[in-house]
């Protein structure tokens, strides 16, 4: 695979998940960091691994931007969130 077909593909993920994250439901945006770690479970059961400690630091640095961006997105909700009732109240008044 290309060098910028990757970089597509990665920016396409982490676009997709910031989208779920910051969704009303909690759990949408738990699916990618859960398919994440279904992954890296997959590739320590098959042997995959060439250098343990270098591959287990790039999957919890993989982890950390999944559930960075998954916080990031549910305070960006609640922001949003809060925004719009702040406009509510000022309507009714």
């Amino acid at each position: 695979m290309s060098d910028i077909i990757q970089v597509l593909l990665f920016a396409f993920v982490f676009g997709l998940h910031y989208f779920l994250s910051s969704r009303a439901n909690v759990y949408l945006g738990a699916i990618f960091p859960l398919a994440y770690l279904i992954f890296c479970g997959w590739i320590f059961t098959t042997s995959q691994v060439n250098h343990l400690i270098i591959t287990v630091l790039l999957m919890l640095l993989g982890l950390a931007l999944f559930i960075g961006e998954w916080a990031i997105g549910r305070e960006n909700f609640k922001k949003k969130r809060k925004k719009e009732l702040e406009k509510m109240k000022i309507s009714d008044i």
